[in-house]
C-alpha cells in the first residue's frame, strides 16, 4: 500500500469523525448509543477539533516527497491510531452497552496497521 493512500484515508477519517462531533456532539454520540452528561459536549467538540486538525495535516502531507519529515508524520499517525484503537477497546470492556467501540477500535487498528506497513515500505532513503 502506498503511504499517500493511507494519508488520504486518515484525512477522510478525520473529516468524517471531526465535523459531526464539532457541530452536533450530542447527536453524534447518541448514534453510537452513548449518553453525554451535561456539560460534556464542549469536551467532545475539542475532540472533534483535534480529529479535524489531524485530518487536515494528513490531507496536506499526502503528496509530500519522501523525507524524514513525512516518515515522522507517518509514524505519528501509526502511534495515534494504535493508541486510539486501544482506548476504544478499553471503552468496550468498561462500557459494553454499545457495540460502537468495537467498530471504531477495529477501524482504528486497521488504519494503524496500514500506516505501519506503508510507512515501512515507503521510508525515505535520503538523510533529510
Amino acid at each position: 500500500m502506498k503511504i499517500n493512500v493511507m494519508f488520504m484515508i486518515a484525512a477522510v477519517y478525520g473529516f468524517v469523525v471531526g465535523l459531526p462531533v464539532i457541530f452536533a456532539p450530542e447527536a453524534t454520540a447518541s448514534m453510537g448509543g452513548i449518553q453525554i452528561p451535561d456539560g460534556m459536549s464542549m469536551s467532545l467538540r475539542f475532540l472533534g477539533v483535534a480529529e479535524l486538525g489531524l485530518g487536515t495535516i494528513a490531507w496536506l502531507v499526502r503528496n509530500a516527497e519522501a523525507s524524514k519529515t513525512r516518515d515522522g508524520v507517518a509514524l505519528g499517525f501509526t502511534i495515534y491510531f494504535g493508541l486510539h484503537s486501544l482506548a476504544s477497546w478499553y471503552g468496550q470492556f468498561t462500557d459494553p452497552s454499545t457495540t460502537m467501540h468495537w467498530v471504531m477500535a477495529s477501524l482504528q487498528a486497521l488504519i494503524a496497521v496500514g500506516f505501519f506497513l506503508a510507512g515501512r515500505a515507503n521510508r525515505s532513503k535520503s538523510g533529510n
